[in-house]
């Protein structure tokens, strides 16, 4: 039998359903292929330069909160769609998303997979896609996942 060529396989979650799906679909691929399963979550706030030495730290420690709070919903809220036995690890990064799941992807040789939230036109343009961009600057293969496509 060929090895599948990824070490693992990313899958961002930004708590939509469009993720939850992704998620099912990531879930059966890590599976099939036996790899671990990485959710990853990016929580970003770019730091405003006017803050004070204070502030900032003050916000730093609220900072550290949200982020153990963020990976303990990840957990809860993925629980659900995830099979027995499957090795799952779960990331909180502070990177802008589209950064975080390439970084993670490169990192450990991994297959991407995400939902879609099928935006298009304007609303596309002036929102941004962060599949969209992800695609276009990742490495690795990356599967999108309509938000009308259930795992076959």
């Amino acid at each position: 039998m060929i090895s599948p060529p990824f070490e693992s396989v990313v899958c961002p979650i930004d708590f939509s359903d469009c993720s939850a799906n992704a998620l099912k679909w990531a879930a059966w691929l890590a599976q099939a292929a036996s790899k671990p399963l990485r959710l990853l979550h990016a929580v970003h706030v770019d730091m405003p330069a006017y803050l004070t030495e204070q502030q900032r730290d003050g916000i730093l420690t609220q900072w550290a909160a949200v982020r153990e709070h963020a990976e303990q919903h990840l957990r809860e809220w993925s629980a659900p769609n995830l099979p027995v036995g499957l090795d799952v690890v779960y990331e909180v990064s502070d990177a802008p998303p589209v950064e975080a799941i390439i970084a993670a992807a490169h990192r450990g040789n991994a297959w991407v997979v995400m939902g879609t939230h099928g935006r298009t036109g304007w609303r596309q343009v002036w929102m941004g896609s962060v599949t969209t961009r992800t695609i276009e600057q990742a490495k690795v293969p990356v599967l999108a996942i309509p938000p009308d496509k259930s795992v076959c």
